[in-house]
């Protein structure tokens, strides 16, 4: 396989949203959605603290996974997780694509032990979104939207959670190493001397599983607080339109990027898609879709802001990299 091919593949998922957006817009009018960006002011701009917010606290669960000597430092550790973030909106693959860019905040000889956290940390992030859809289900039936709509994303919700117990028992069963060595090889481009890598992240991965319950739990914890906190991005987003939304309307509007990410992850930062599902979902709650569109744009706004800090900090971890002594065999 070609390691240009998936570069080609993402190129025509994002010429293809695009030509969705540019529907959605003509079919709810330029006019509309330009009164709605008249509504914004500069208290839009506090979007960017819950993204920022809840960024940082769903970086530790990974730092969590380590072993306690090579686990980096909590202001490192939350640099990673921003260049990751950065990198999965350009290289999306489950969520998966842009983590292997943590590996630079380790020390060298430690990627296996970081592969194996990546893969549990991941797991537990998606389990939570599961979670969090459940809630956006349950609280969407108080609402205008459709049942059946809301019967869907608990449906979706329900396969999310069980998908992932399944994912974490083939794991511990068969492994997974051998994928995520050829995952850095021929998506990412990225070759490793390392032969038995593969197998040394499997034999972590089930030394994590073999944990005690408690340290899952704590993941999953920390990643449904995180994914609160980034929620409050969309009640924010809300206010800063004037929108005449509640709570529950907001709780349900910030459920639909969840439910987008787990059904069109091959797609980079759902583009198009992410665009169409607010907007159908705030029609069907009553409110105008060109809140839901601009309600998008917003947060790709609030994506680009952060996204050049991706290069710079993978720059800076490399560079401290260097500048390493390799420790003696």
């Amino acid at each position: 396989m070609s390691t240009r091919s998936p570069w080609r593949v993402r190129g025509m998922l994002v010429v293809l949203g695009l030509v969705l957006i540019a529907a959605f817009v003509a079919r709810i009018g330029p006019s509309a959605i330009a009164a709605e960006l008249s509504r914004l002011g500069p208290e839009s701009l506090l979007i960017l603290v819950p993204y920022a917010l809840g960024t940082a606290l769903s970086a530790l669960p990974w730092a969590w996974l380590l072993p306690k000597r090579i686990r980096p430092r909590t202001s490192s550790v939350i640099a990673s997780r921003f260049a990751a973030s950065g990198a999965n909106a350009l290289l999306p693959l489950f969520g998966f694509a842009g983590e292997p860019s943590r590996l630079l905040w380790l020390p060298r000889g430690a990627h296996a032990a970081g592969l194996a956290a990546i893969v549990v940390d991941r797991l537990l992030y998606n389990a939570t979104g599961g979670l969090l859809l459940c809630v956006g289900a349950a609280v969407a039936l108080t609402t205008r939207l459709p049942v059946l709509v809301s019967a869907a994303a608990a449906l979706t919700a329900v396969l999310t959670v069980a998908f992932t117990f399944l994912i974490f028992h083939a794991v511990s069963r068969w492994g997974i190493g051998g994928g995520v060595q050829r995952i850095l090889h021929r998506v990412l481009g990225i070759s490793h001397r390392d032969r038995e890598l593969g197998a040394k992240v499997d034999d972590g991965i089930r030394t994590l599983l073999r944990k005690p319950r408690r340290a899952m739990l704590a993941g999953v914890l920390q990643h449904s607080v995180a994914r609160v906190v980034l929620s409050v991005e969309v009640y924010v987003a809300l206010w800063s339109l004037h929108a005449p939304t509640g709570l529950r309307d907001a709780i349900v509007l910030s459920t639909v990027p969840v439910a987008t990410s787990l059904v069109a992850s091959s797609i980079p930062s759902q583009i198009g898609v992410q665009e169409g599902a607010q907007a159908l979902v705030c029609a069907a709650l009553g409110f105008d879709p060109a809140i839901g569109l601009v309600l998008v744009l917003l947060q790709r706004v609030r994506q680009l802001a952060f996204l050049p800090l991706t290069p710079l900090l993978i720059a800076a971890a490399r560079a401290q990299s260097n500048d390493e002594v390799e420790p003696p065999a």
